[in-house]
């Protein structure tokens, strides 16, 4: 099955003539039909969909309601278009299948129209042009089927942490959505209540909420506010349903239940709620379909995303903001630029860099370089592969479960690499060191992989081809402390070059009272905890000390920056380990000529690249500083008499590494400032009659300011020093 899909401002079609003879009977022919503000599916049934009809077609219509819930589109154009295969099925069995797609998406509530089957057809159709307007997909009954795959539930764990006001208010809000669902729908269940990011979610079963409903939900769930029904403790033995009660003991003696006015939750934080007189205003944002434990052979719900306030101002700030975060969509900006492509054929979580956004991914990498070469830092590369049993050595193999990607060779069997930490170890493991040796440090931008579930991934924010700024130090516990310092700095300076150092805090994750779960002795937990605590005060860190969240091999501090919009991204990240020391069984010799075993500290400073890119695309809206910027200046002719000038303008800039491009097309100037300005060109340089003859240039910056008659030297002498201080 093959589709493509345009969000479309609207669609005409008209049926001319039959194609075959057993073409759909009661088509009036030449009539015009016209559907506005529509979603068109143009479809083709392929012959190998005929092993399996019923398969497909349940693909064909969970792919068709997840795209019309990401544009919002409540009108759907079915429509036959055999151009988009060579192997076609029957004509009888495709007909079928889009008349039966037809009913079931009526069924459901959606508007839709259905161009006739088997008709030669004229159509036109208006593109709305926005990053989601054209989708492609194909699909095939193997690959539904084996949807299911094998899978493990992830239990749920209880929270202890201190929930502040807003985050209460928050999953009060998400309580009261809950219950406006059940309200509507009494058969629903709601199940779990959590966060993602600045908003909260709750999760129903036993029901689906179609995008007609949801105003109504809203509305319902704001009604809830006045009545001011209280929300009480409740014992967990009151708890029946039987997804709650599973919860409740993953929890164990955690678990609290509440109820409001009769429906249950089993939240999995401590004081989670609010008295509803505290929800001033609450909004549904979207909603997606997830499954019971994060497993797909599990039971499908729905999960609704909500955000709540205790001030209506607030709600209308935050939508304020929410516009302005979609007009920086890393999505939108770099399809307009030209950064990074997605394609059907190499697969979804797997973007392809364009030449214009692998300039930034180059000069970043290449900065991070220059921050580290001078403090005894080595590079090092590693294969994209391994054989399985470094990574159930390492205990990645646990870890990540069906997450690796794994290959079979001729004779052994592989796993592409989830993380460089084994392959370093081996590096390390591989040469005698003694103490005098230490610290090793080893630096890696490398690309990992991991089998992400295909509805997490998004642009360059979640992909499945991982680049990691990786960094390995092999060092004594004594030098924990001065190793951390000397990353600390490291950070401070890449996030002050980019204009991001002004708000970020760092968490001190550190073990919670169940020791058991961690790796390693408690003097050498106390000491290495000390000692990033003791590198945060020293470097004056702004930290919190966060109990129960460091890793098991060892604590670690997690470094969160806001971007120009104020949300927050954990990005940097500096962690102790002693878990893997031991399982390579690695060591250096100390003062006593013994064998010692050395800590590692794994560090990254930009995190994932491509997480890193969309972050910074949003952060600058696309227009970068100098130094990044793709196209750093565009030089436009007035006339063809100019171009000579401006050409021997290019080549003096580009003999500096200036990236420049020259626009001497047949078109106004007007026309060229305003394409230079869309594609956030730093300098617009205009080449006029006056500019030749008196070989000066006239410079537009990208706040519309204008410098008339500036000498040609000047002006390349300055641009090469804003980019060599890398300036905001």
């Amino acid at each position: 099955m093959k589709i493509l899909t345009i969000h479309a401002d609207f669609i005409e079609f008209e049926a001319k003539k039959k194609a075959f003879s057993a073409a759909e009977e009661g088509v009036e022919k030449g009539k015009r039909v016209r559907v506005e503000e529509c979603l068109v599916v143009f479809s083709a049934v392929e012959k190998k969909d005929e092993e399996n009809v019923a398969a497909v077609l349940q693909k064909y219509l969970q792919e068709i309601k997840n795209i019309s819930q990401q544009v919002n589109a409540k009108t759907l154009v079915l429509y036959p278009y055999a151009h988009l295969s060579s192997t076609l099925s029957d004509p009888k069995v495709a007909e079928d299948f889009l008349k039966n797609a037809e009913q079931k998406l009526r069924a459901e509530k959606y508007t839709v129209f259905r161009a006739p089957f088997g008709w030669y057809k004229s159509f036109t159709i208006s593109c709305k042009g926005h990053p989601l307007s054209e989708l492609s997909r194909q699909f095939s009954a193997e690959e539904t089927l084996s949807l299911k795959k094998e899978g493990k539930d992830e239990p749920f764990v209880f929270d202890e942490k201190k929930l502040r006001n807003d985050e209460k208010v928050l999953l009060t809000s998400a309580l009261l959505v809950g219950k406006a669902v059940k309200n509507l729908h009494p058969t629903a269940e709601v199940t779990a209540l959590g966060f993602y990011h600045n908003q909260a979610y709750v999760d129903v079963a036993g029901t689906e909420i179609h995008m007609d409903e949801v105003a109504s939900v809203e509305a319902q769930a704001c009604s809830e506010l006045s009545r001011h029904f209280p929300i009480e403790k409740i014992a967990v033995q009151q708890i029946t349903n039987a997804l709650q009660k599973s919860m409740v003991q993953d929890i164990g003696k955690s678990a609290v239940g509440y109820s409001i006015d009769g429906m249950k939750v089993v939240p999995l934080y401590k004081d989670p709620f609010v008295g509803l007189d505290k929800v001033k205003a609450l909004k549904i944002l979207n909603q997606s379909k997830v499954y019971w434990k994060n497993n797909a052979n599990n039971t499908q719900l729905t999960r609704v995303y909500v955000v709540g306030f205790d001030a209506a101002g607030k709600l209308e700030e935050f939508l304020k903001k929410k516009g302005e975060a979609e007009s920086r969509s890393h999505l939108k900006i770099g399809k307009e630029m030209g950064l990074f492509v997605n394609s059907e054929l190499v697969g979804p979580g797997l973007p392809l860099l364009a030449p214009k956004g692998m300039i930034i991914r180059e000069e970043i990498i290449s900065y991070l370089w220059e921050l580290h070469k001078d403090k005894g830092y080595q590079k090092v590369w590693t294969p994209h592969i391994a054989k399985e049993q470094l990574y159930k050595t390492s205990g990645h193999w646990d870890k990540f479960g069906d997450e690796l990607f794994k290959v079979k060779g001729k004779t052994d069997n592989f796993i592409l690499k989830p993380m460089n930490c084994p392959h370093h170890m081996q590096i390390f493991d591989s040469f005698s060191f003694s103490y005098r040796d230490l610290p090793v440090r080893y630096f890696e931008p490398a690309t990992i992989y991991r089998d992400e579930k295909s509805g997490q991934l998004l642009g360059l924010s979640r992909v499945r081809a991982i680049t990691q700024d990786d960094g390995h130090l092999f060092c004594r516990v004594s030098q924990i402390k001065q190793e951390v310092a000397a990353i600390v700095s490291v950070i401070r300076e890449f996030y002050s070059t980019l204009g991001m150092d002004k708000e970020y805090w760092v968490s001190l994750s550190v073990r919670g009272g169940d020791k058991s779960k961690y790796l390693g002795s408690d003097d050498v937990w106390e000491i290495a905890e000390s000692s990033l605590e003791e590198a945060a005060k020293e470097n004056k860190l702004n930290y919190k000390r966060i109990e129960g969240e460091a890793a098991f091999y060892g604590p670690k501090l997690d470094f969160l920056f806001k971007d120009s919009l104020g949300r927050e991204w954990q990005l940097a990240t500096i962690q102790c380990d002693f878990n893997l020391p031991e399982r390579f069984n690695l060591g250096y010799m100390n003062e006593e000529s013994k064998k010692e075993r050395p800590v590692v500290i794994h560090r990254a400073i930009s995190g994932s690249l491509e997480r890193f890119m969309s972050v910074l695309i949003e952060h600058f809206a696309g227009k970068f500083p100098l130094w990044l910027s793709p196209v750093q200046m565009k030089i436009v002719t007035v006339n063809d008499r100019n171009i000579d000038f401006a050409k021997s303008v290019v080549k003096l800039l580009r003999e500096q590494n200036i990236r420049v491009e020259l626009d001497d097309r047949t078109e106004s100037v007007g026309r060229k400032v305003r394409d230079a300005q869309l594609e956030r060109a730093n300098y617009i340089v205009t080449v006029g009659d006056k500019e030749v003859e008196k070989k000066v240039l006239a410079v537009r910056d990208r706040e519309g300011a204008v410098k008339f008659d500036v000498s040609v030297q000047k002006f390349v002498t300055e641009v090469v020093e804003e980019v060599r201080e890398r300036r905001l």
